[in-house]
Formats: C-alpha cells, structure tokens, sequence
C-alpha cells in the first residue's frame, strides 16, 4: 500500500539494458521499458509494471525497422516473451517455453527474436538460443549447447555464439580467469559442422556484434570490459574503448553506432569515426518503485527478538526497525530511527525503560540507547566499531551489555561510563567463532562459549566483570554450549554432546556407510558452590533429618515473594568437578531455560530442519517428568527469574506466532492476553532510503566479512566513494543489486551472487505447473515426444505421466486439458497454471482412439529437476549399455543433504561393477565433499570366506573395482572441492574440463535489511604446501576432453564416452583378481607312541 503519488520529474535515472535501431534506443529502468532518441532527450515510458507485481528485468529489444519491440515479462506466471507497437498498444504474449528464466537476446531482421533458455535436456546450467518469428511464432532452436547468447551474420551463414561464463553462474568478478570462462563460438548454418571456438582463450568474451566484416565484442583481456574488434574468424584482435572507471556492461548495434551502458549511463560509440558520446537521457517519472509505502506483517523479516527482565514485553528486530511489544492489548512501539539507519540485536533494559541495540546511523555499529516508549531519538553508548556485531547480552542488573563481534572479540561496555572493555579474543586460539552468552541473575557473571583449543570444540567460561576473572569451566573433550544460571544462582546448566549410543550396531548391513551416533546432547549441570545437593537425586537414608522436601522448598519460595537475597558466591576451587547429568534421555536440543521449577529445552527430533518441540523437564527428585511445553517452537527466551517465556512459532515463511507465557509445565490452554498481536502490524518503508543504507551495509559487510583482510590491496574506501554517486539514481531494487555487483566485482572473487528478495508472498514461478515431459506444438493438440524417466525403483520420484496407473506414452496426443480442448492453444502452460499438486484430467489420443487420465502435475523446480534426473538416468542407460552392465554410473547435481542421499541410493547400487564413473559435471556445491572422497577411499583388504557363500569384503561394501572422475567448466564450489581431492588423494583420474574456480567457502549470512544476499568469499583453503587452492583457477582434469556444443546438442556426450573407454582399457589392464582362498590345511593324526 502505498503512501501517495510521487510527482513526475526529470532526472537521469539508473539505465540498463540497451537496444538501438536508427535512432531509436530502448532501455530499462525501473523495470520498465523506455525510449529515447539517439542523440538523447526526453524519454518516453512504453511499459509499466504492475503495482505489487514481483517484476523482473524485461530485457528489451527493439526490431531492426524500428516499428516493434520486445520484452521479457511474467505476467501470466512463468517468464515470457511480449511484443507490442513502439507507438503503444497492449502487449501479446509470443513465447509459451513456461519456465522461469529466459533472457531476450536480439532481434534479426531475417530470423526474428533470439532468446536463451534452458535446454529441453542436461543439467539445470544448459541452454540453447531460440529464434522466434514474432508473426507466426515459428520457432527455431540453434543446434550448440550451452549457449546463452548470441548473434547472426548479416548474410545470416554465421551464428557467433556464447557459451559458459559469469552469466551462467551469476557471478560478480573482474579480470576472472577460471574454467568457466565466457567462450566465443562460430558456427556454419550452411554446412551444419560442428562450430569452432574463436578469439582469445585467456579473456571473457561476450556479447558478438557482426559489423562489416568485422566482429565486436566486450573482452576484459586487460581486466576491464571495454569493445574489441575482431575479425570474423577471431583474429586480430583490437581495443576500440579503454575505459577505466566503469566496465561496458552492455551493448547493442545498428548501423555503425554501437550504444552501450556503463556504470549507470548509456553512451553512444561511433564505428566509423571511434568517437564516444554520453546519451543525456532525461527521465520523467513518478519513482514509484522509491514511494514510501507500508509493509504488511514486517515480522517475516525478523532477525532478532529478545524478551524483557520482568517478562511484560519483548524487543523484536525485523527489516532493520525495532518494535517494543507485550501481550495484547498492549501498545505496540516501533523505534524511531531515520529510514537509511539499520538497527541490530534489540533488547530492553531491566527497568524496561529503554533498549540497547546496535544502529549503524553513524556509518559503523555502535551502541544505542533508545527509550522503550518511543520517545526521543536515542543516543550513543559506545564507539563506532569497524566490524559487524554478532551476539547482544544486557545484564539483569543493568550495568553492562556484552557483545561479540566478527572479528572474534568479545566486548563489555558499561553503560553508565560507556566505557567498552576487550573480554576475550577468540583469534588467540585461532578462531572466531562465540556460540553464546548468558548472564547470571543479578549480572555478576557473564557465561560465554567459543570454540577452542587445536580441536575447536565449543567450551563454556564464565567472567566476572568485578575481578576481571575469567575461568573456563568445561574442557574440549566433548561440545559444551548453551550455558543458562539457576535464578538461585547455585547451578550452571548446559547442553553438551556426550552421549555416543551407537544407532547401526556395527559395519555390516546395506548402505552402511558409518557408525552413526544420533541424539548426542544431554543436560549437564555445574555446582556453583561445594556442597551443594544435585536437584535431581534422589532422597537416601542419610540425606540430613532436617533436609525439608522438594514441595516445602518450593513454599518457603513462595513465603520469601519478592524479597531481593545476594546470590551466594561461585567456588571456583573444584568447580569443574562438581559435574552432574540430568536423567533425562539424550536428545537432539537446542537452547535452554531454567527456572526454579523446570528446564526448558527444544527437543528437534524427528523434525529434521523444521521447528522442534519445546519441552519441560520438571526438576525433582522424584518422578522429573518430560512435558512437551508447546508444539512446533523455533525459538524461545526466558525472563532471568525463569518466571515467563517467550515463543516463537514459524510456519515456512511466514510472519511466526509470538507468545509471552508462563514458564511452567505446559503452556496454558487458553492463550487471551497471552499473544503478542503484530499482524496487523506495518511498517513505513522508504525506498530510496533503504537502499541507501543496504548500499554501505553491503560494502561493510564485504570489508567484514571478505576472506583476504588487505581485500587483494584495493582501496575498499575509493570503491565505494566511487559507486556511492549512483545510490541515488537507483530506479528500483534490480538496480541495488545490479549496482552491488559492479562494486563488489572490483574485489575479484567467486561466490559473489546476489540474491534478491522475495517482495510478495507468492513469486510468479509459483503458477508454473509441469507434466514431467518434453512436449511438441501440433495443431490437434500436444505430443508427448519424451516423458522424462526417473528412478524406476522409486515411484514418487517419477513423472506425472509416468505414474503408476497412468496409461500415458510418448508419441500420445493430448486432446485436452480438464475437457478443455488444447487444439488452438499455443501452449499447455495457461491450462495448466495453478494446477501443482491438484487432480487433472488429460484426455489423450493413441492411434485415432482417445482415453482419459487424472494425473497430478508438479511445480516448476520439481519440473527441473525431473529434467535433470531424466538425463542423468539416460547417462546410466548409455554407460549400462556401452560396458554390457561391467560399469556403474552415478551423477552428482551439487554437494547438499539431497545429494548425499543420491549418493546413498547410487554408489552401492553399483559396487559390484567392475568400473565406476562419478560425474560432477555441472555440480552447484555444498559441503559433503569429504563425505564422498571418505567412502571411495575405503578400499577391500581381506575377504571373509564362510563355506557355502561368496567371499564378503573388509571394508565392508567397499568398491573393488576402477574408478575415474568428471568434472567440467560448470562445476562449481564444493563439486570442484571434491574434485581436487580427487586429484590430490589419487583416488582416481579425472577427466572432462578445467572446473569453475569458486574455491572460497562462505556462511551466506551476509543478509541486508529487506533479506537480500549479498554473498561474501570468507574461507579459502590451501594445500600441506600451502599453496591456494581453486579459487579463479579451477581444477585442470588429467584427461582433458572437450564437449563440443553441437555435438553435445546432438546428444553425444563426448566425455562419457572417453570415460567409458578409459575404464574398458583400465579395467582390461587391472582386471579384479579371482577370489579363491588357498586350501585349508589337512590335520595329521598324531603319531603313534
């Protein structure tokens, strides 16, 4: 909703995406499509987008008479492409691919509208460019894989093609130079041969533009993007631009003027006379993309929340605000801060009076103190830091807020000096990781937890600010984590995992790929003083007379009410000693809440990723009764009296149910008065102004979070005072990202996505509905040409039209859609939009005779990925057929829990073949690498021969046989970590193509206000020689192989086949040796005496 029309002005604007024919230049800004005279002026808006739509970039293109253009929408769902008059009208859809990323790449006078967009088969990164005649939709893909852009000759023999590079991986990089660099093409229309590479093969070149018998492009062969002019076979090679303060990020020809944009401009270069003239384009728009407007339930956007000492209200962080709120009706407060200031980790004072957060107003974090009411504006309480706060912790007294930062220290501030005082330094020990901190009840001493020691356990110390005392109380044998202090103030409980009770038993078994040890963690306390009688044990004979029960314990509790005791002091001789376990079964938990009458804990077993249940372990000697406290909890915290909690309850994601309880048995059954009512909560949020403030988060997030601290030796501060200029002309929140990545690609490193927000609650994508099959236009209806195969083992892993008990075939027509005839429809994707999940009715005709099925279609990325397994099971079939079954085959798409999975199912499906081929070729990473190279390290050694069975194997479903590797240019981050371990272990060779280079590892935690992710490269690593691995290299294989792209389209895979020949010839030379034991020995009869 929002806040009131903007008033149309001119300015310059953030202008991307250009298009020229004549004189006319198309362009993007706020995701709309613009025009404007070559020489510059006004320009006029042609397109707009909805209001509320989650739009994307339209990509326009204007047609060579100038007349038509062209542009990518998702209007109806998936993302298609509209033409309409230059002079207005409405747009017509002409593309129907129904999927979710397509780009528009030209428009050719002779063969219509080129786009790229993910090929009807490979791995998810393959595509192929498509021409479409905009009058009769005919449709012509070009025969190369792997192409993402491109352009015709003029006499239209010559396709000069793009395959791989940054745009393929998203990546923000200069002067990149691993495997995936962007490659030139050139391929014969005539003769139909496969198409030779051209032009440099140690720079990215992209974007081909025949002119003459010339050939330009934009080349970063001298670490910037500028135009190059080649001649048409790649040869002589000259710099037509240099320039040195922005890259030419895009380009468009006609005639001799070439008009491209760097930085935010657009800018006209002259073939014929090499002169460059800036386009001045003046802008008259509302900037409704920058209005102010009111976010609807901001708490989808929660980062934070903390509850307060006495239990009335909670702290909440969410989209960089904060927001003071109790149980309804209570009035809600939200900060007042300026809209370009980002306020971190909120939590309230004891007296409730103010909260302490962390605001970045005066460009670094410091401490703020704001008043809990609303008023004022807050001040100061402690310096500006350099570095990126990360754990908040006021304590109960009010004296100080600890806080850790990411460079690893942990900090105490007083809040009536403001003085900040260094506690810990966790870099000491080579880390700097804090886990978390917990104050005791009258804030004498501060628990915190870090990683320590060579083994980088977590261990728990605590810290008394009055000595300046810090005494670490657990060691690094085993996890500590999670400390929480009795209100009495006489026990340390904590979560530690120590509990190993072996799940599988021992080595043998199918699929028995380790010893697995699930539900570590038990519940541990430290006996703050001597003496002290462990709450949980039970009562003997010679327990004191005068011990009082538990119950009358309690009402001398209830009697003393209110009344303030010094906590007794800790005993730190022995205190690491006076250790005790809670009977309570080991479990997966998480956090933890004392009371004087519970502990509270979430116990997450079974619920794998997803929200736990909240339990409470009553603590006596008697019974000590487990109770789920309330169901489906992620978070929760806990007044330091243990009087009163605070929940969390997520649903996906969306806003979490908020609850503020007493910390008893069971959450109460009747909830009024209980909720923190925030749905109808909204927030005032100023564009313009937050991208403003994600701009500089992003850059201090990089300088905080980047893996090299001297960031490779450029000036970080001249980076952004360089880029700054252009906040201001951001259009909408495209532009932000678009704007980030020019910046953060002057640092030069892999892993530098960036990922946009989600701005409504349903993307377009989500109206994508599939069949799980290749299908063909005709004019009676659709021909199923290929129903995608998956796992013929796994039911629920098949296509829809492969279900069982659908009787669909390739070569059936479908007639009709829920009776709805499909003759004369341009495509299935309207007729079936919605539709995921939910009963459809097909009627198809085999043979002149029609028959009717339900099927069940499945979303778009479930559509994907039956495409991408379809070609994987063809890869099998391939390797199955060409070894006469002697060799297995088995694909891994990335490096992730699914995967591991996969691997589970595939590898020991195969460990009886006598070769292997693991293919990683297109792998999008993750972290299981040493999962995998662990089990294809295991080699036999010995054989158990028991009479009447065949020899088993030690190491158990160990594989015996050859082994061999491929990798390619589209591998990427863990997929190439593995594949470097390959190589570096000799566990096989490895064949294909020099990988991606993305070989620093990250958290992916550098989230922005609106939840957008700039993705910074944190964790490098290098070999015993100290040498840097991978990153803007790559992996170079020992068998290089090239997959040509028409060949490749054509469905050959060149380097399966090499794979296979090399494993028939290695497995010829090392064949698997016979297993035949030597004869038991014969025992002779004892000599006679």
């Amino acid at each position: 909703m929002g806040l009131g029309l903007g008033v149309a002005q001119a300015e310059p604007g953030y202008l991307r995406e250009p298009s020229i024919s004549g004189q006319t230049v198309l362009f993007n800004a706020e995701q709309s499509v613009w025009s404007v005279p070559l020489a510059g002026g006004q320009a006029q808006r042609l397109t707009t987008v909805p209001q509320g739509a989650n739009a994307i970039d339209p990509h326009p293109v204007i047609s060579p008479d100038g007349t038509q253009i062209a542009f990518a929408a998702n209007f109806d769902g998936p993302t298609e492409i509209y033409v309409m008059p230059r002079s207005g009208g409405t747009p017509r859809r002409l593309t129907f691919e129904n999927v979710a990323r397509l780009k528009i790449i030209g428009w050719d006078a002779h063969a219509g509208i080129l786009y790229a967009a993910p090929a009807a088969t490979g791995p998810y990164y393959t595509q192929t460019v498509t021409a479409i005649d905009p009058k009769t939709s005919a449709k012509h893909v070009f025969p190369l894989s792997g192409v993402n852009d491109a352009a015709l000759s003029p006499d239209g023999r010559w396709l000069y093609a793009v395959r791989f590079g940054l745009a393929t991986t998203g990546d923000h990089m200069r002067a990149y130079r691993g495997g995936a660099l962007s490659q030139l093409w050139r391929f014969d229309l005539q003769n139909g041969k496969e198409a030779e590479r051209i032009g440099t093969h140690d720079a990215n070149l992209i974007r081909p533009m025949p002119w003459r018998d010339r050939l330009i492009v934009i080349s970063d062969e001298n670490g910037r993007y500028n135009l190059w002019s080649l001649a048409t076979d790649g040869t002589d090679a000259k710099q037509l631009t240099h320039f040195t303060d922005y890259s030419v990020l895009e380009a468009s020809i006609s005639g001799d003027h070439i008009v491209m944009r760097k930085g935010a401009d657009l800018f006209d270069f002259n073939l014929a006379s090499g002169e460059t003239t800036p386009i001045k384009v003046d802008l008259t728009s509302d900037n409704l993309p920058r209005s102010p407007y009111w976010l609807e339930k901001p708490t989808r956007f929660l980062t934070a929340s903390a509850i307060s000492p006495k239990g009335e209200t909670a702290a909440f962080t969410m989209r960089g605000h904060v927001v003071v709120a109790g149980a309804s009706p209570r009035r809600v407060v939200v900060l007042a801060t300026p809209d370009n200031v980002r306020l971190r980790l909120a939590q309230i004072t004891p007296d409730g009076k103010s909260v302490i957060a962390f605001s970045d107003v005066n460009g670094d974090s410091a401490l703020w103190r704001f008043a809990a009411d609303g008023s004022g504006k807050g001040e100061a309480i402690s310096q500006p830091s350099p570095t990126e706060p990360v754990i908040l912790s006021l304590s109960p007294d009010g004296k100080y807020a600890a806080h850790t930062d990411l460079l690893g220290r942990l900090w105490l501030t007083d809040l009536s000096t403001k003085a900040d005082k260094l506690v810990d330094n966790a870099t000491q020990d080579g880390t700097n990781v804090f886990d978390s901190l917990s104050w005791s009840s009258d804030g004498h001493v501060l628990a915190f937890v870090r990683t320590r020691g060579a083994n980088l356990r977590r261990q728990i110390a605590l810290y008394v600010p009055a000595t300046g005392q810090t005494n670490w109380v657990t060691d690094g044998r085993y996890e500590s984590y999670t400390p929480s202090f009795s209100p009495d103030g006489k026990w340390l409980w904590f979560l530690s995992d120590r509990t190993f009770s072996l799940s599988n038993g021992s080595p043998w078994g199918d699929r028995n790929i380790g010893p697995a040890f699930p539900k570590r963690t038990g519940i541990y306390a430290l006996a703050l003083q001597a003496g002290e009688r462990f709450p949980f044990q039970p009562a003997t004979e010679l327990d004191p007379a005068d011990k009082k029960p538990d119950a009358d314990k309690k009402d001398d509790k209830k009697k003393d009410g209110d009344k303030k005791k010094a906590l007794p002091a800790i005993e730190w001789a022995g205190l690491a000693t006076r250790l005790y376990q809670a009977p309570v079964p080991a479990g997966d938990y998480s956090g933890l809440g004392v009371s004087d009458e519970y502990l509270f804990t979430i116990d997450s077993s079974g619920s794998g990723d997803g929200p736990g249940d909240l339990k409470s372990i009553h603590i006596d000697n008697n019974e000590h009764k487990i109770e789920t406290y309330a169901a489906k909890i992620s978070d929760f915290d806990i007044t330091p009296d243990g009087k009163t909690l605070l929940t969390l309850s997520r649903k996906g994601k969306n806003a979490p149910d908020l609850l503020l309880t007493p910390a008893g048995e069971k959450q109460p059954k009747e909830l009024a008065g209980k909720k923190i009512e925030l749905d109808h909560l909204r927030l005032r949020i100023d564009p313009g102004q937050e991208w403003s403030d994600e701009f500089v988060d992003a850059w201090r997030l990089h300088r905080d979070h980047y893996y090299d601290r001297d960031l490779h030796g450029v000036d970080w501060e001249a980076v952004r005072a360089h880029f700054a200029p252009l906040v201001d002309r951001l259009g909408d929140r495209a532009d932000l990202d678009d704007l980030l990545g020019q910046m953060v690609a002057e640092i030069g490193a892999m892993h530098s996505q960036l990922h946009a927000p989600t701005t409504v609650d349903q993307p377009a994508s989500s109206l994508i509905a599939g069949l799980g099959a290749h299908l063909t236009h005709e004019d009676n209806g659709f021909r199923i040409d290929h129903i995608y195969q998956g796992d013929r083992d796994l039911p629920d892993q098949q296509s829809p039209l492969a279900a069982p008990g659908v009787d669909a075939r390739d070569g059936d027509l479908i007639v009709a859609v829920n009776g709805q005839p499909t003759a004369g429809q341009p495509d299935l994707g309207s007729l079936l939009a919605d539709q995921s999940g939910k009963q459809v009715l097909l009627t198809l005709s085999r043979a002149g005779k029609e028959h009717k099925v339900i099927v069940t279609p499945v979303p778009y990325m479930k559509e994907r990925d039956l495409r991408a397994r379809d070609w994987e099971v063809g890869r099998a079939d391939v390797v199955d057929r060409a070894s006469h079954g002697s060799i297995g085959y088995l694909h891994l798409q990335s490096m992730v829990g699914d995967d591991m999975e996969a691997f589970a199912r595939e590898f020991y499906a195969n460990i009886d073949k006598d070769g292997l081929i693991v293919d990683v070729r297109g792998n999008t990473g993750g972290n299981i690498d040493s999962w995998v190279l662990t089990q294809l390290m295991r080699r036999p050694w010995m054989f158990w021969g028991r009479y009447g069975n065949a020899p088993s194997v030690d190491m158990q479903q160990s594989f015996q046989g050859r082994l061999i590797v491929l990798s390619d240019e589209m591998t990427y981050s863990d997929g190439e970590t593995f594949s470097q371990g390959i190589k570096s272990l000799h566990i096989a060779p490895l064949l294909g193509e020099r990988t991606a280079g993305a070989g620093v590892w990250l958290s992916d935690g550098d989230r922005l206000i609106d939840n957008g992710n700039a993705r910074t490269a944190e964790n490098p690593y290098f070999d015993l020689n100290g040498h840097w691995l991978v990153e803007n290299k790559g992996v170079s294989p020992d068998i290089e192989v090239e997959n040509m792209p028409v060949a490749t389209f054509n469905g050959q895979d060149q380097q399966l086949d090499a794979a296979i020949a090399w494993l028939r010839k290695d497995m010829a030379d090392h064949p698997r040796p016979v297993l035949k034991p030597e004869a038991f020995p014969v025992q002779q009869p004892a000599a006679p005496r």
